[in-house]
């Protein structure tokens, strides 16, 4: 006869075998769902200090403030707004999330005085000078994208899911300047840690690297320092949070075209 404690030991071992499972069978997608299920924030504003650094090794230092509001279907409202120095002040961009990745974008500069929109085809230009496209600048766009599961790797020590991320539309693989992205997401945190980007030509245009990541409150992590170095030209944006603040209710209102203009 088998004994009582050999029958709960052996129902131990099936579910925690049952439970591993979905972890270890998740496909990319699920994965990407799972990152924004527990990075996801109602609102958020960050002080940035950018760091622009030439081929040649010369720096120019950039100021900048940047809030996000979350709304319907996990699509994102963004505002962000240069502080300093004096020839940026109050340069801003606005975009809007849209479910066919077909976002609004505006972008205003003091000396034109009227917000000029971003056309899609344009979103792949870098933005005010930085290693940024445009179409970095917005979140993840789930929907327009499939995801493929790559492997597995580490990175700084930990261990990484590698995804790798394709435009899934005709119109989106038009706008976008890039054929494909991997993206390394840390299995512990669900945060993304390394990011690289392919021109079209299928050659490695850019790597991005979050270093410095801090607990903001529950499953919620975030990078402190995060840099984009484009391979090609030799040039790097380097990015510092200062502050951070999340879910201090922003209203909806503060994300548009009158705000972006003040």
């Amino acid at each position: 006869m088998t004994s009582p404690g050999a029958v709960v030991a052996l129902l131990s071992i099936v579910l925690l075998a049952a439970g591993a499972i979905p972890a270890a069978a998740q496909s990319g997608l699920e994965i990407m769902k799972r990152q924004r299920e527990l990075q996801h924030v109602r609102d958020e504003e960050e002080r940035q200090v950018l760091r622009l650094v030439s081929k040649s090794g010369a720096t120019k230092e950039r100021r900048v403030t940047r809030w996000v509001l979350s709304g319907p279907n996990d699509l994102d409202k963004i505002l962000v707004r240069f502080q300093a120095p004096r020839d940026v002040e109050n340069t801003a961009l606005l975009t809007w999330e849209a479910a066919d990745g077909n976002d609004d974008q505006w972008l205003y500069l003091p000396s034109v005085k009227k917000p000029k929109r971003i056309a899609a085809s344009s979103k792949k230009n870098r933005f005010m000078g930085t290693d940024f496209a445009y179409e970095d600048l917005r979140s993840e766009p789930l929907a327009v994208h499939t995801y493929t599961l790559l492997g597995a790797d580490v990175v700084d020590g930990a261990d990484c899911f590698v995804v790798d991320a394709k435009p899934a539309t005709e119109r989106q693989a038009a706008d976008s300047g890039y054929s494909h992205r991997k993206i390394w997401i840390r299995k512990d945190h669900y945060v993304t840690v390394k990011r690289e980007f392919y021109d079209r030509q299928d050659r490695l245009e850019k790597v991005e690297t979050s270093r410095k990541l801090v607990n903001v409150a529950g499953t919620i992590w975030r990078s402190d320092e995060l840099e984009m170095h484009d391979v090609q030209n030799g040039t790097r944006t380097l990015v510092t949070i200062e502050s951070r603040a999340i879910n201090r209710g922003l209203r909806d209102d503060f994300f548009s075209e009158a705000e972006l203009i003040r």
